[in-house]
């Protein structure tokens, strides 16, 4: 399947929702749910979700995509040692927290999203061509954000107020939002655009004239976000798909990075810092305020926690902070499932984590052809270092997350991977026959 991030070709869409099905629809209404999220005018923060857009935006989506998955439900059968069946108790535990959450709502809810997510993953599994499924899943996941990623930055070349925040980024005096993606995330997006290109053409998938153009295109975007994580996840996954063909030339191209950067030490700190203070800048925008408090609300409830997708809530609100009420979450993955899920979901979380990382480093060098699934293994972990990423709540992170523990189920299993990739019987061909 031909890889496209740009959000207009219409042959891309057709081609992945057709492959993929019922639960390509299904994912598409989800991520959509999860990613056009409003703040009310009386809360703080473009992740406080008012009550009219969980009614009539998320909800309804939600709902559209259990039916959709109802329609003609299949699954596939899943194997002790699959890395599915961990990720599948991990959803449970979410679920089953309902019962003790703080805001039984909101974790029913988050929870139904990540069961349906887990739900369209298993049915596309079932098929003989589940392979291929799986990449349209992860087509669809890659336009659906960058259609997000085209609407905030034409905001912000309109000079819409709501889509332009005067926090500078790394290149630009004001950066880009929306009430519905904040600069941070948009960094995030354009990195993972970037990289599933860059990992591809590498490969061979991409020719090189359409991966230069498409990288273009992610760059731009990045261009205007205001992320800093973003830029660390660019240069490392970089350095770490260069590293798979030549371990010389990744030793190489470190050695360049690390001399410039102590070279432009000054200018390369300035520029991180902004206009931040150097206070806001120690403590990493307030993020280890609130994660010392994340471990004091741990501490009171260290087995079970307080709910799935509720530590965060739960942990600002104790804050006397204002301007710390308004995050979102606890801007780390790790610490919204230790307060949420306790010292249980933290240790499934992050066996499952190490489990899919060591998995993907062996499946990457034997099946290079899935680079650009592989190669978000990394922007899995820092996001979820600085960001929500794979362990919060469901979002685009957490649908990654299922298309590579997805993916490297399947590859172990040698008839579903013939059946679903003919191409990959005679290696020594199969980039040739790809890029066809």
């Amino acid at each position: 399947m031909r890889t496209s991030i740009y959000p207009w070709d219409v042959q891309a869409w057709r081609t992945a929702l057709r492959t993929a099905g019922i639960p390509g629809f299904a994912l598409l209404a989800l991520l959509l749910g999860t990613m056009i999220e409003f703040s009310a005018p009386s809360t703080a923060g473009p992740g406080h979700s008012s009550t009219a857009q969980l009614v009539f935006v998320r909800g309804p989506l939600c709902l559209l995509a259990l039916l959709l998955l109802l329609f003609r439900p299949r699954v596939s059968r899943l194997r002790l040692t699959d890395t599915r069946f961990g990720f599948l108790a991990f959803g449970l535990l979410y679920l089953i927290s309902t019962l003790w959450s703080a805001e039984p709502v909101v974790t029913l809810g988050k929870s139904a999203e990540i069961v349906l997510a887990v739900l369209a993953f298993l049915e596309v599994s079932r098929s003989a061509n589940a392979l291929q499924r799986v990449e349209a899943l992860k087509q669809i996941i890659l336009l659906t954000i960058s259609l997000i990623a085209v609407i905030t930055v034409t905001g912000y070349v309109l000079h819409i107020h709501a889509f332009v925040q005067p926090r500078p980024g790394l290149f630009t005096r004001t950066t880009a939002q929306a009430p519905f993606l904040s600069g941070n995330g948009l960094g995030y997006v354009a990195s993972a655009l970037f990289l599933v290109i860059f990992a591809e053409w590498q490969a061979g998938r991409i020719r090189a004239a359409s991966a230069f153009s498409q990288m273009a295109f992610a760059l731009l975007v990045f261009s205007v976000a205001a992320s800093r994580t973003s830029f660390a996840i660019l240069i490392l996954s970089v350095i770490l798909v260069i590293a798979r063909k030549s371990k010389i030339a990744a030793v190489l191209a470190s050695a360049a990075l690390l001399f410039t950067a102590v070279l432009y030490k000054s200018i390369l700190v300035r520029s991180l810092q902004g206009n931040e203070s150097s206070k806001g800048f120690a403590s990493l925008s307030g993020r280890t305020v609130v994660w010392a408090a994340a471990l004091r609300t741990w501490q009171e409830h260290p087995f079970l926690g307080v709910g799935g997708g509720v530590g965060g809530k739960v942990v600002v609100s104790h804050i006397a902070d204002y301007s710390l009420q308004q995050m979102s979450s606890l801007h780390n993955g790790f610490m919204e499932l230790l307060t949420g899920l306790g010292s249980i979901g933290f240790l499934i979380g992050m066996y499952l984590l190490l489990q899919v990382t060591w998995r993907v480093w062996k499946a990457w060098e034997i099946h290079p052809e899935y680079s650009g699934t592989y190669v978000l293994i990394v922007h899995a972990w820092l996001t979820t270092i600085m960001s929500t990423g794979v362990f919060g709540w469901m979002g685009y992170e957490m649908a990654f997350f299922l298309c590579i523990l997805t993916n490297i189920d399947l590859v172990q299993r040698v008839p579903v991977m013939v059946a679903s990739a003919p191409f990959l019987m005679d290696r020594r061909s199969s980039f040739a026959v790809v890029a066809k």
